[in-house]
């Protein structure tokens, strides 16, 4: 695999003289549980009669969309590195009116196959999903939070081995409820847990997230529409007295009004400094994670960016030393940002971010083309959010991005 290229590395047709994936392995669409007769058996005349036509089964929890919109419904997704020997990439989402299911899916990356570790809440009736079906804690009978579209609202946990899900959902359709109530995911067991909810943060759509390891907590700023009001952190550690897990720190105001929707945020861990690139503002601003009070300030980059787009996503890549910036609307390339030589949050946030272009000038693939060639399904190109990641082997960091649910998954080795 040559730095700066981009590779197909899994379906049909991978590059680097990969064999095809296992058939029913293949796409993130071989695991769609509305396709499995055990979970979906299809009861009722019509179903039966569309089925026999030909025609792609329906479920109870289907939505307007589908099943596809766990990829084109603003959703992303995380890398979990002690999943399988190599790590996986996870994916989980639905929400508004588009997709009411709560399964969970991997891509292995050892292995280069997509897989379900959850089937989600199956057993409901046709009431019991989207507008009209209020719960109040934000999950299911069984468990499984309603789906939200996840936005950067869901990052990884690998000590815990945990999928944690920042914000939650009252009630899914047209109308939506946003409501600030965090779910974990034990990855090795499938079994979810619940947060409390907090009193007063409103984490509406749009929002974002990173995690910090050092801290143990994950950070987390809501977005502008209906009206997020929140900067603030959630420790997953701990169990409650009412049967709840872990607790909400500080709650701090939105920091970015009017410029909040659609950003993505990443911690570095080495120098302690959370950084969002904000396209509002076409630039990048800074949060010290020891001061969280303090009003974001903003950062100068020495040389030429790309626009900042939204739906973007950044990544930290520790061989690299650098955090990776990337949006699905600009094609192939992808970047790192370069810290400058400072220790402190003070010089971090005076002196100049080097960004670079990471794309080999020899790279022949755009992986959003590409996908959207093969896809059979309308598809929203400029979303990325947390479908792309960094997975670090070694001395190499590899950049992996997830697109639609009948594409390759896509991977990029950045330079050393």
């Amino acid at each position: 695999m040559s730095v700066g290229r981009w590779y197909r590395i899994s379906g049909l047709h991978p590059d680097l003289g990969l064999p095809a994936t296992e058939p029913g392995t293949q796409y993130l669409a071989d695991n769609d549980p509305t396709r499995d007769p055990i979970l979906n058996p299809g009861q009722g005349f019509q179903e039966h009669l569309r089925r026999r036509l030909g025609r792609a089964p329906h479920s109870s929890w289907h939505g307007m969309v589908g099943f596809s919109a766990i990829t084109e419904a603003w959703n992303g997704a995380v890398f979990a590195s002690a999943i399988g020997d190599s790590g996986a990439m996870i994916i989980f989402g639905g929400g508004h009116n588009d997709y009411f299911g709560s399964d969970v899916h991997a891509f292995d990356l050892q292995s280069r196959q997509w897989s379900r570790l959850s089937d989600g809440y199956t057993n409901g009736e046709p009431g019991d999903y989207g507008a009209g079906a209020v719960y109040a804690d934000a999950e299911y009978p069984n468990g499984s939070p309603l789906p939200p579209h996840t936005y950067e609202y869901i990052q990884y946990d690998s000590v815990e081995n945990d999928l944690i899900l920042f914000k939650g959902q009252s009630e899914l359709g047209p109308d939506v409820k946003a409501i600030a109530i965090p779910h974990m995911l034990n990855l090795p067991t499938r079994l979810w847990r619940r947060g409390p909810q907090h009193p007063v943060a409103r984490l509406n759509s749009g929002g974002c997230t990173t995690w910090d390891e050092k801290r143990r907590l994950i950070w987390g700023h809501s977005g502008d529409a209906g009206n997020g009001n929140a900067f603030l952190n959630f420790r997953p550690d701990g169990k409650n007295s009412d049967g709840t897990f872990g607790s909400w720190g500080t709650h701090y105001p939105n920091k970015l009004p009017g410029m909040a929707d659609h950003n993505a945020m990443q911690i570095d861990p080495v120098r302690d400094i959370i950084v969002m690139p904000v396209h509002a503002r076409n630039e990048l601003v800074a949060i010290d994670p020891s001061r969280p009070d303090r009003p974001v300030l903003p950062l100068r980059s020495s040389s030429q960016h790309p626009i900042i787009k939204a739906f973007s996503a950044i990544e930290y890549a520790p061989n690299l030393d650098a955090l990776i910036y990337y949006s699905a609307a600009d094609g192939a390339p992808i970047y790192s940002i370069s810290a400058p030589d400072s220790s402190s949050f003070a010089g971090l946030s005076t002196a100049q971010w080097r960004w670079r272009n990471l794309l080999d000038k020899d790279n022949s693939l755009n992986p959003i083309i590409d996908a959207q060639s093969i896809s059979s399904y309308p598809v929203n190109r400029n979303h990325t959010f947390g479908r792309l990641r960094v997975a670090s082997f070694g001395s190499t960091d590899l950049a992996i991005l997830v697109r639609h649910i009948d594409s390759p998954v896509y991977a990029l080795r950045l330079p050393p």
